[in-house]
């Protein structure tokens, strides 16, 4: 069942760090400045939420295989984050959101000193690590962790039972199925126990996801790998517009969190498993440094009067429900539907507003975008888009719009128009996204 490299050339992939590159750079990404604290529930980020409540505040922690930077809300907690990854822009795109050291090299020949690390963990990377590599993979693991340290990962496995052998598979077969998810290497629950036992003296694991899944899952576990979940159900899954979905994967993170903190053990599910080991004894499975309270807590804006630098209200402002969740990094930023607003606090020193923007609408060059910009409903520009690429505006703010800043305590409301919305790929019959987006802005500064 296990994926050898030529199976994998068979399949069309000659580059693997550019087919990681292509897949998991531009994912959604977890930067701690931009987790909301209800997204604990979101059923996406659950396995984020396993590793976080797992890992001792102040500690250094190792992302192995990091991608995009999926493990930078763990930052909340105060922990040294490295991360290392086979692609070099998935290295960089990590350091832009947050991790304090990245570096891109092959997982078998980690470049960091033995006993570096209090936990190593990784999410999603296992199973594409070829299979003649594992055994070297978890061998620096061990390496670089300190006496005493945890590894965390959580691994996408197979079911022999209900999936035909790499070797059984028609080209086309391997060619879709690699082009889903990129797996060399994939293994059953039990059999990465087993493998982490060569390693490590103390080794746990729970299988998960065996009931619940976020709505694009089902419909992909579906799709494409023939899961036999009942049709009119995926059905109605594909029907749920944006708003419904997130709905739904809210209710499902929050019944998965539930069955962690009761400790009910899931059936064997073939669709995943999480591992905890280490050279001494484990505690707790789930929540062993559970404390969330830095979700709660931002930290206070700086006053702008004396200020050296800047202040970033991508960290600190609040955004109506005029925007989608931030995505997409380098750089994140959040989509606009066609009018959005950002409250943000500041002085009357305020003096200049600075913001990145771009657009993908395709035919702005035909037709040109028109935005306008206002600070406490006084403009401060009026103009249009008519190519892409990210435009860095600097909006000097008149008198009239920070007058009334002392007497309203500092509240600043930035408020920004497009005069139309577009949605992604409409005639696609596979995109499932109904979003209606005009543009995308991040990098807001207010400078004093």
């Amino acid at each position: 069942m296990f994926m050898t490299e030529d199976l994998y050339k068979r399949a069309g992939v000659e580059d693997l760090s550019e087919f990681y590159r292509t897949k998991f750079v531009s994912d959604e990404v977890l930067d701690a400045r931009y987790f909301r604290a209800l997204d604990r529930f979101d059923m996406r980020f659950a396995r984020t939420m396993w590793v976080y409540d797992n890992v001792r505040p102040g500690s250094a922690v190792l992302d192995l295989g990091c991608g995009a930077g999926m493990l930078a809300l763990l930052k909340r907690k105060g922990v040294t984050l490295t991360g290392c990854d086979l692609s070099e822009e998935c290295a960089l795109a990590s350091r832009r959101n947050g991790y304090d050291l990245t570096c891109a090299a092959r997982l078998t020949r980690l470049p960091f000193a033995d006993d570096s690390f209090d936990y190593v963990a990784s999410l999603d990377v296992l199973g594409h690590v070829e299979f003649k590599d594992k055994d070297a993979v978890l061998r620096e693991v061990a390496r670089v962790l300190r006496p005493g340290g945890v590894t965390l990962h959580g691994i996408e496995c197979t079911d022999r039972r209900a999936l035909k052998s790499y070797g059984e598979m028609s080209e086309e077969e391997l060619r879709r199925f690699v082009a889903v998810d990129g797996h060399v290497g994939l293994e059953e629950e039990h059999e990465h126990a087993a493998r982490f036992r060569r390693f490590f003296p103390h080794v746990a694991w729970e299988p998960r996801y065996a009931l619940c899944l976020s709505s694009e899952e089902f419909v992909k576990q579906r799709d494409e790998y023939g899961l036999p979940f009942e049709p009119d159900f995926v059905d109605y899954l594909r029907g749920l517009s944006h708003s419904e979905r997130r709905a739904f994967d809210m209710a499902m993170g929050y019944v998965f969190g539930k069955i962690s903190d009761l400790h009910v053990r899931l059936p064997k599910s073939g669709l995943y498993v999480l591992v905890k080991a280490s050279d001494a004894p484990l505690g707790p499975f789930y929540n062993e440094h559970r404390d969330r309270s830095a979700l709660f807590n931002e930290a206070a804006a700086p006053a702008l009067d004396d200020a050296p630098r800047p202040l970033s209200l991508d960290r600190t402002a609040e955004y109506d429900d005029g925007w989608y969740e931030p995505n997409v990094l380098p750089p994140v930023a959040r989509w606009m539907r066609r009018r959005g607003v950002v409250v943000f606090q500041a002085s009357a020193a305020l003096s200049k507003l600075r913001l990145d923007l771009t657009t993908h609408m395709p035919d702005i060059a035909d037709r040109p975008l028109g935005l306008k910009v206002f600070l406490n409903g006084v403009p401060l520009c009026d103009f249009s888009l008519f190519r892409h690429g990210w435009l860095e505006l600097e909006l000097p703010v008149p008198d009239e719009a920070r007058s009334g800043t002392d007497a309203s305590g500092g509240r600043c409301v930035l408020e920004i128009h497009a005069d139309r919305t577009w949605r992604p790929r409409p005639d696609d019959p596979d995109n499932r996204d109904d979003r209606e987006l005009s543009i995308a802005v991040c990098n807001i500064e207010a400078l004093g």
